[in-house]
């Protein structure tokens, strides 16, 4: 190929990449949630992904356990099918297939971490240069299942703070999409998001899986409680994983 045809690809490959992500994002804030009360009595699905991700993060050495972190995904998306987001959770999951197809491929010693995989992927010289990655490569899933987290702990945090729903999304997209999307997709994400959160009682009782009408103050501070931990789980993972894109020069800020 020319590098003319090369360049085209890629942006392609960029295009269809941020566009599923769009598609599956703006599914989970559209489709309503029904109760999970059947698969984890006693438990929200917030309470859920705090367990999955506490043992991601190794506190002693300081990096991300990569078969913890792979674990913890695969039930981010269990928990999305569970509450009928399928489509969001085949994107979701996709990405996750990119990040296992090298994991499965290498030898243990290279793959305990995050960091020690991304490096092994970028010493093999598929990804261009300034973090352009190549579209197929476990580089590119983990980004944007970073992003996808990022935003949703942006979000929670706003709403820990009171913030109406609409307010937090928006300004939780602004800081952690936007930067990465042509005008058409910024413009139709903004005017969906902003059209499409449900108030701050209908969101919460989503959240936790009860029913609108069984949504009381008690509910609502076992939901916050929730949220809050996972806020909290989720803070220094993504602080580390960002850390290891930029130390690697992996952190691919082309607009689709």
């Amino acid at each position: 190929r020319s590098v003319t045809q090369k360049k085209t690809h890629t942006l392609l490959n960029m295009n269809r990449m941020c566009a599923s992500f769009t598609i599956g994002l703006l599914l989970i804030i559209a489709t309503p949630i029904h109760s999970l009360r059947g698969v984890q009595q006693g438990k929200t699905p917030m309470s859920s992904l705090t367990h999955s991700f506490e043992p991601v993060l190794s506190n002693e050495e300081k990096y991300l356990n990569m078969a913890e972190l792979l674990g913890a995904c695969w039930d981010f998306s269990s928990v999305l099918r569970k509450i009928g987001q399928t489509t969001l959770a085949r994107d979701f999951e996709s990405n996750i297939r990119k990040a296992e197809a090298l994991y499965k491929s290498v030898p243990s010693n290279r793959r305990q971490s995050l960091e020690s995989l991304l490096l092994l992927e970028r010493e093999s010289g598929i990804h261009g240069p300034n973090g352009q990655l190549q579209d197929y490569s476990a580089a590119t899933g983990l980004l944007w299942i970073r992003r996808y987290l990022e935003f949703h702990l942006d979000m929670y945090s706003a709403i820990l703070a009171s913030r109406d729903p609409t307010d937090a999304a928006i300004d939780a997209y602004k800081t952690q999409i936007e930067p990465f999307h042509g005008w058409a997709l910024r413009k139709l994400f903004t005017v969906r998001l902003s059209t499409m959160m449900p108030p701050r009682d209908e969101l919460l009782a989503m959240l936790g899986n009860f029913k609108t009408q069984e949504f009381g103050k008690k509910e609502e501070q076992l939901v916050l409680k929730d949220i809050r931990s996972l806020v909290s789980t989720w803070q220094p993972i993504v602080t580390q994983w960002r850390t290891a894109y930029q130390d690697l020069d992996l952190e691919d800020t082309r607009r689709a």
